[in-house]
C-alpha cells in the first residue's frame, strides 16, 4: 500500500505510523473518558487525512483514512457507524487538499468535512430511529471536529516542516516568487542567466504539465537552478555581451572546473538564504553527471598524450536527476540555450535538440526517474513546438523619400 519513497524514508515512515498510532491514542481517550456524549466524533481522522494528503499523496491518504477508522471502530468495539462516517469525511478532506495551493484552503475543508459527517450520521440515526436529540449532539461534536481540523493539520505541517527535511508543496509556493532576494540579485548582476533562468522556468512548466509531472515544483526549481552563476557570472556566456569568451583563455581543465563551480557555488548560496533541500536538489540534478563535451573535445584536440585526458575530469558532480521534474529541468536547461545558438537556421536547431536529448538518453542521465520513452517524446515535442513554433514577422514596406 505504501509508497517505495515512503516505505524507504524512516522519516516518513514515522511521520505516518506516528499519525495512525495517534489516532489510536485518541480512540482509546473516547472510550476512557466517562461521558454520555459519543466522543468518537471527537476524534480527529479528518486532520490525520489532510495531512497525510499535503504530505504525501491523496491515495496514500485514503489508505490512511480507512486504517484510521478501522482503528477507532476497533478501539471502541466495532463502532462500525463512526468509522465508516469518518472515510466519508476523510475522503472529503483529502479531495479539498488534493491541489491545495495556499494554507488558507485548507479552511475550506470545514464544509467538506462536516457535510461527510452530517450525512453520514443522519443516514444511519434516521435509519435506527435514534432520538433527535442525540443526533444533534453527534452533529455538535461533528461540527467541533470538523472546525478543528484544519488548526490542528496547520499546525503539524508547521513542525514537519520546521524539523525534518520534507517539504510541502505549500512550503515550495512561498518560495514562487520572482521577487525573491536571490532571484533580483541574479537580475542586477546576471541579466542573461537570469533571462534564461525565466524562460527555462516557462518551458519546463509546460512539459510538467504535459507529461502529469508536478509544475509547481518544476518552475520553482528552474528559478533557483542557476543561482550560483551569481558567484562568476562573466564567465557564462549568456551573460557575455559585447565581451569575448573569458573561458576560452583558460586551458579546458581548468575551464571545466570554473563551469562545474557554479553547481558548488549554487548549493552554498541557496543554503545561505535557507532554500529547501526539495528545491536545492535541482542545482545539481539538472545537469547530473553530463561531459561538458566543448572544453574535453578541446582537451582532447590540445593535448599530447590523449590517454592523458581524463573524462571523469570533465563531467558534472552529480548526482543524476531523481525525479521526472529535474529530468524536465535538465533537458529544457540545454535545449534553451541551443535555440539562442547564432546563424542557425530552425532545422539545424530542431536536429541540435533531439540530438542533445538522445545523447542524455544514451549517457544514462535518466536511469533513476521514472522518466519514460514516452514522457521524453513529449518533452521534446512541447520544446520544439514552444521554442520554434513562433511564426517569423513580416517585413513592412518603409515610407519612400519623395524629396
Amino acid at each position: 500500500v505504501l509508497r517505495k519513497k515512503i516505505f524507504e524514508d524512516n522519516v516518513q515512515l514515522l511521520i505516518f505510523f506516528s499519525s495512525l498510532l495517534s489516532i489510536v491514542f485518541f480512540s482509546w481517550l473516547s472510550v476512557e473518558i466517562p461521558s454520555s456524549y459519543p466522543l468518537g466524533y471527537l476524534v480527529p481522522i479528518p486532520a490525520i487525512t489532510m495531512l497525510v494528503a499535503i504530505v504525501f499523496d491523496s491515495r496514500t491518504a485514503f489508505y490512511a483514512t480507512v486504517t484510521s477508522s478501522l482503528l477507532l471502530a476497533a478501539t471502541r468495539g466495532s463502532d462500525m457507524n463512526t468509522a465508516i462516517s469518518f472515510i466519508f469525511a476523510g475522503v472529503m478532506a483529502a479531495f479539498t487538499v488534493r491541489d491545495i495551493q495556499s494554507r488558507t484552503q485548507m479552511f475550506r475543508s470545514i464544509f467538506f468535512i462536516l457535510l461527510g459527517l452530517v450525512v453520514s450520521i443522519l443516514f444511519f440515526d434516521l435509519q435506527s430511529s435514534v432520538d433527535l436529540s442525540y443526533s444533534a449532539t453527534k452533529i455538535l461534536l461533528a461540527t467541533i471536529n470538523a472546525s478543528l481540523s484544519p488548526i490542528l493539520t496547520f499546525g503539524l505541517l508547521f513542525i514537519i516542516e520546521h524539523t525534518t527535511s520534507i517539504t510541502t508543496d505549500l512550503r515550495i509556493q512561498e518560495f514562487d516568487n520572482i521577487n525573491h532576494p536571490l532571484l533580483k540579485k541574479m537580475s542586477e548582476i546576471a541579466m542573461g542567466t537570469y533571462q534564461h533562468t525565466m524562460n527555462v522556468a516557462m518551458l519546463a512548466e509546460r512539459c510538467a504539465i504535459e507529461i502529469g509531472a508536478n509544475p509547481l515544483l518544476t518552475r520553482v526549481g528552474a528559478y533557483f537552478h542557476d543561482i550560483g552563476k551569481i558567484a562568476k557570472p562573466e564567465y557564462f556566456t549568456e551573460n557575455q555581451k559585447d565581451m569575448s569568451n573569458k573561458l576560452e583563455l583558460l586551458p579546458p581543465k581548468k575551464a571545466a572546473e570554473v563551469i562545474k563551480k557554479h553547481v558548488i557555488d549554487g548549493i552554498e548560496l541557496g543554503k545561505e538564504y535557507k532554500i529547501p533541500q526539495r528545491i536545492l536538489d535541482f542545482i545539481p540534478m539538472h545537469h547530473g553527471t553530463s561531459l561538458i563535451k566543448h572544453f574535453y573535445a578541446k582537451a582532447l584536440e590540445e593535448a599530447a598524450d590523449k590517454n592523458e585526458v581524463k573524462e571523469i575530469d570533465f563531467r558534472y558532480p552529480g548526482p543524476k536527476p531523481r525525479s521526472k521534474e529535474a529530468a524536465i529541468l535538465m533537458i529544457c536547461d540545454s535545449s534553451e540555450a541551443i535555440s539562442k545558438v547564432e546563424n542557425l537556421s530552425r532545422e539545424e536547431i530542431q536536429k541540435m535538440i533531439r540530438n542533445n536529448i538522445l545523447d542524455k538518453f544514451l549517457d544514462f542521465q535518466f536511469s533513476e526517474t521514472f522518466l519514460t520513452l514516452k514522457d521524453i517524446a513529449i518533452i521534446e515535442d512541447t520544446i520544439l513546438k514552444n521554442l520554434l513554433g513562433t511564426h517569423s514577422r513580416t517585413k513592412y514596406k518603409e515610407i519612400p523619400d519623395t524629396k
